[in-house]
């Protein structure tokens, strides 16, 4: 499930939210997520420094396992370790995918989603009315913000950026042992863009628990989505700018993960069906940004930092923002075979998480 779900973040217009709800979990994170609190930290502490202090010792450690499962984090962590694995290990394949061939990826996600949206439909205790507001509410918001973001002018705005930054280190006279040294800062983030990648954490990561908002649709809006995946990707040279940066960003989803968590909580506990039916709207509206066939610009030339390293690439295809129809080729044909078998997956899957929970 933690697989899924890292996976499912790193498509820009797939919403790791969406599989909570798949799972049948989506209530169930964010309950865990609820406890933390000033008195969860303090008695964690506590337990750590008892640990600590009786390291060796028989059943030292049986007292913080005995924390850990009566909170049911020992669920949580599998689901982040299987999340961060997803990421880590995924991240260059899906840069390359999405590159390579991104109506057939997108078309397999599409197949996943449309179908997946019996789900919140099902967990509906009561069907009124007044819920076709909320779906169509939720509808708005997922297409409002997708229509937000301009892939091209993004990727313009981030190629001069870059630019800049290539042409100053042309003129750049400091030694390549210096430069290459990974335990030294480099200068390839400012303080501004470690500060703005803990923001762009805690706003996505608000974005990535609700089915439909996509976070990493949410980075591509403000800028960041390419930044964290190529540091992601350059994780492995462990240059110690990449580590802080990535740590700036993991401190903005720690912190809005846990003030959204009370928020959604909230909702859930004290309206439902609305809540659920938002919800629903969302994954639907998400229809509308995974939909496979986009119009296309292509860039002659462009500035882009890959490994840490600004370089240039030419004849760069963006995928706008505007659906088209497509035209009748292999493509197409590959296209619908990946979108019967994202449909036919998730329908597999419903039914048999049907019958579990008989």
């Amino acid at each position: 499930m933690g697989f899924c779900l890292g996976a499912a973040n790193i498509i820009p217009g797939v919403s790791g939210g969406t599989f909570l709800l798949v799972f049948n979990i989506y209530e169930r994170v964010f309950a865990i997520l609820n406890r933390i609190n000033k008195s969860f930290i303090f008695q964690g502490v506590g337990l750590g420094a008892r640990f600590i202090r009786c390291l060796g010792q028989k059943g030292s450690t049986r007292a913080i396992v005995t924390f850990l499962e009566q909170n049911d984090f020992i669920f949580l962590c599998k689901l982040i370790i299987g999340a961060a694995a997803a990421i880590f290990g995924l991240s260059s394949l899906m840069t390359y995918l999405l590159a390579q061939h991104f109506s057939v990826t997108y078309a397999f996600f599409f197949g996943l989603i449309l179908v997946s949206i019996l789900i919140p439909a099902k967990m509906l205790r009561s069907l009124r009315v007044y819920l076709i507001l909320f779906v169509l509410l939720g509808t708005a918001v997922t297409m409002a913000v997708y229509m937000q973001v301009n892939p091209y002018e993004k990727v313009k705005q981030k190629s001069d950026y870059y630019q800049i930054q290539y042409e100053l280190e042309k003129m750049d006279n400091t030694p390549d042992g210096a430069k290459n040294n990974p335990l030294l800062f480099s200068g390839r983030y400012t303080v501004h863009e470690y500060l703005y990648a803990g923001l762009c954490g805690a706003i996505s990561i608000s974005a990535m628990v609700l089915p439909g908002i996509s976070g990493s649709l949410v980075l591509i809006l403000m800028g960041a989505y390419f930044d964290v995946l190529s540091a992601i990707s350059a994780v492995k040279f462990f240059h110690l700018d990449t580590v802080v940066f990535l740590g700036s960003f993991t401190l903005g989803i720690v912190f809005g993960g846990l003030l959204f968590a009370r928020l959604v909580n909230y909702v859930l506990t004290r309206y439902y069906d609305a809540t659920m039916a938002f919800l629903l709207g969302l994954m639907a509206g998400s229809l509308w940004a995974l939909w496979p066939f986009k119009q296309v610009i292509v860039v002659k030339q462009q500035y882009v930092k890959l490994d840490g390293a600004v370089t240039i690439v030419e004849n760069v295809p963006v995928y706008t923002n505007v659906n088209i129809l497509p035209s009748v080729d292999a493509q197409l044909l590959w296209a619908v075979g990946l979108f019967f078998a994202g449909c036919g997956i998730m329908y597999w899957f419903c039914r048999t998480q049907a019958r579990v929970s008989q």
